[in-house]
């Protein structure tokens, strides 16, 4: 079969991505105003879809990566700054240093946003 140009396809194509495009930055300026009528710190919400703009299908799988490798990566950053001797864990063997590597990660990880949103917090001022 033959690929022929349709220029006809191409323009409903065309058509149709950009209605999504219009319906999308439509909910975006929603979700924002509805962000500054919010009065108090803790009754903002946040989207992750403000801040990553991925394709629906592709966002779980990016996300999922995140989630295991940023705390893997600073694990084993913090570990190898620590100095500590993966072999003197017993019976370590690569999932098992994956795993303490990805949990100290986590904590680590974990501690930066609960200090993060406690200064937040502190810090905030309602400016209406």
């Amino acid at each position: 079969m033959k690929n022929n140009h349709d220029p006809y396809l191409t323009t409903v194509k065309r058509s149709l991505d950009e209605d999504r495009i219009k319906k999308r930055k439509e909910q975006l300026k929603t979700h924002k105003e509805q962000d500054t009528k919010a009065k108090g710190f803790f009754s903002k919400s946040y989207e992750l879809r403000n801040f990553i703009n991925l394709p629906g299908g592709l966002q779980e799988i990016v996300l999922f990566g995140f989630f295991i490798l940023i705390p893997y990566g600073i694990g084993t950053l913090s570990l190898l700054i620590s100095q500590v001797n993966m072999n003197s864990l017993q019976g370590a063997g690569g999932f098992q240093e994956f795993l303490f590597s990805w949990t100290v990660g986590y904590e680590l990880c974990a501690m930066f946003i609960l200090m993060t949103l406690i200064y937040q917090s502190v810090t905030y001022r309602n400016v209406s």
